[in-house]
């Protein structure tokens, strides 16, 4: 059965020209059924037509949102848009050239030509950013339409990624066009005209679109009659936009638009709407991407600019890159990549610089964009102190070349050391489908080491990213094999932002050979048992001599280890392949 519901019709964010004066509201109190006005938007282009609004019933809400007007749209303009279409949302509704509210609401999969209007009253209350902490209750049979956001330039798997990121905020993503920033001009907005909130912008984009509700004296607007993200304060970017077609729709017909640059931004998202100021312009974070196919000789660079938003800014950047990658190769399969991220963050003097590289059989771009998304989340949702990202570039380049070399084994020049002496240990790894190679890593053992055996494991950098195969074994006595797997996890605790990232920028890198070891260090000491000052204790609830007790748990004192924890000693040795396998060996220090 298909279920009626009323929903939510695009997002509709009100510009206003400051040429525009305070408008005048029409009294709730005098609204009733049968009350005709007209309401403004645009069905196509950048032109305002009218169409005709009839109130049907008023309908009482609890706060935030005290009433909605249920009204029945009508006339050309609505015959040519298959009635109230997503992209409408905030479309003013005048009586007797007052303002009523603003179209919020309309059915899905019924009568498009019934919705509801958001009172004025309300909706201009977001210029005072009066909070409004309350979820708006629909009435029994309505329910909120998903927010189209159009994405253009991004698709596939990138634009999956965005569907899923926006799924909680009730907001439909769908593929759109890019801007036509010629036929734009931000000071002829008014009540009535398209105009677009962007989440990000440049080469791709990410934008809702929308109609002008009503502006102040002082550029200040409010539009939707319903909240975007319902993200409270917000810094969104706000353009004017074009009107390609508005299409009927079954589910709910919906406009093709495109938005221009930027002219304003908008600081309210609430129950009753968005608000904000045109002509002034928020902060945002340029993400530089790009992307080298060495195989084809080709090189593209893309330009976005992104909300601050610590909750949405990975999935924008994640997914840009993505694009990006997927564009300039043309293909989803294998190959190797070489990956450089710098981010930029205010009051640090040096930008947070990570190199890696990556293989992989199946979809090199997931696995090249791992380093950057681990980045950005690390810096926008550590717990150790705020910090304000300010830009960030990535470069990848990638080849169909299978890059990977498997550690074969390892096999020490000495199977007898003295602490504070070092070894060489010899390691063989065999390129895909090429000669054995050799390398050497340099071991130095501590002075403070112990006597005795101690296991040395020789693996790739990129143990936390690959299958961990079965470690090859080299003992001293016989370099034969051994089965066990040797398991691996990179600390992730840190004291500080400074040291988090510090450990993010030296963390080992896929492309090496590390050679890493456990030194048993004299760092315990003796402690001798406290003299008992009683002749007399209870033991097992009885009171006994402590003679008695002395001979039943005698007491010689213990040792204990002052560094349980020991950090493993690692050796790093740099390479031009993707390194996996492991191995180890046995040493005797002596």
């Amino acid at each position: 059965m298909v279920k009626k519901s009323l929903i939510t019709i695009g997002i509709l964010i009100c510009l206003f020209s400051s040429t525009i004066g305070a408008v005048e509201i029409y009294p709730l109190s005098q609204v009733y059924p049968g009350l005709k006005g007209i309401g403004k938007t645009v069905v196509q282009g950048t032109t305002i037509e009218d169409f005709d609004v009839e109130v049907l019933s008023i309908i009482p809400q609890p706060s935030p949102t005290s009433t909605l007007i249920m009204v029945r749209v009508s006339g050309e303009a609505i015959e040519r848009s298959g009635g109230i279409a997503s992209g409408m949302s905030g479309s003013p509704v005048y009586i007797d050239n007052k303002l009523l509210g603003a179209i919020g609401y309309g059915y899905e999969y019924s009568d498009h030509r019934i919705g509801l209007v958001t009172p004025a009253a309300q909706m201009l209350a977001l210029l005072e950013n009066v909070p409004i902490n309350n979820e708006l209750i629909i009435p029994s049979g309505f329910s909120e339409i998903k927010t189209p956001l159009m994405v253009s330039g991004i698709q596939g798997r990138a634009l999956k990624m965005l569907k899923d990121t926006f799924e909680p905020y009730n907001a439909a993503v769908i593929p759109g066009v890019s801007g036509i920033v010629d036929q734009f001009n931000s000071s002829e907005l008014e009540p009535g005209s398209a105009f677009a909130v962007q989440l990000l912008r440049g080469d791709f984009q990410v934008a809702a679109f929308g109609t002008i509700t009503e502006i102040d004296e002082h550029n200040r607007f409010v539009g939707f009659g319903h909240p975007f993200l319902h993200k409270g304060n917000v810094n969104y970017f706000v353009a004017p936009a074009v009107i390609h077609q508005t299409l009927p729709n079954l589910e709910f017909p919906f406009k093709i638009a495109s938005a221009g640059p930027s002219a304003g931004t908008v600081y309210q998202d609430r129950a009753a709407g968005v608000g904000g100021v045109l002509h002034y312009y928020s902060d945002y974070i340029p993400i530089m991407i790009t992307v080298e196919d060495v195989t084809r000789n080709i090189q593209d660079s893309y330009r976005v600019e992104s909300i601050v938003d610590d909750s949405l800014i990975n999935a924008l950047a994640i997914s840009s890159a993505y694009q990006g990658v997927d564009s300039t190769l043309d293909r989803i399969g294998a190959g190797t990549a070489y990956v450089r991220v710098e981010f930029f963050v205010r009051d640090l003097l040096n930008p947070i610089i990570r190199e890696n590289m990556f293989y992989s059989d199946t979809d090199i771009a997931v696995w090249a964009l791992s380093d950057l998304s681990e980045g950005i989340d690390l810096i926008t949702s550590n717990t150790l102190q705020h910090v304000e990202l300010e830009k960030i570039s990535t470069e990848i380049v990638i080849k169909d070349e299978r890059k990977t070399a498997e550690i074969e084994k390892a096999i020490p020049r000495l199977f007898q050391v003295k602490a504070g002496d070092s070894i060489e240990v010899e390691v063989k790894i065999r390129p895909y489908r090429q000669p054995v190679e050799n390398r050497i890593l340099r071991i130095e053992i501590p002075e403070d080491t112990l006597p005795g055996p101690m296991t040395v494991s020789v693996r790739g950098g990129g143990m936390g990213y690959y299958a961990i195969k079965p470690t090859v074994h080299t003992t001293w006595q016989s370099l034969e094999q051994d089965d066990t797997e040797e398991m691996w996890q990179e600390p992730t605790q840190a004291e500080s932002f400074d040291i988090l990232m510090a450990k993010y920028v030296d963390r080992e890198q896929n492309n090496e050979i590390v050679a890493e070891f456990y030194p048993f260090i004299d760092t315990y000491t003796y402690e001798e048992p406290e003299p008992e000052v009683n002749d007399t204790v209870i033991y097992n609830g009885e009171t006994i001599p402590v003679s008695e007790v002395e001979l039943l748990e005698q007491d010689y004192g213990h040792y204990h280890w002052e560094n349980a924890d020991t950090e493993p000693i690692r050796v790093r040795l740099n390479t031009q392949y993707v390194i996996e396998g492991s191995a180890s060996f046995e040493i005797e220090v002596i």
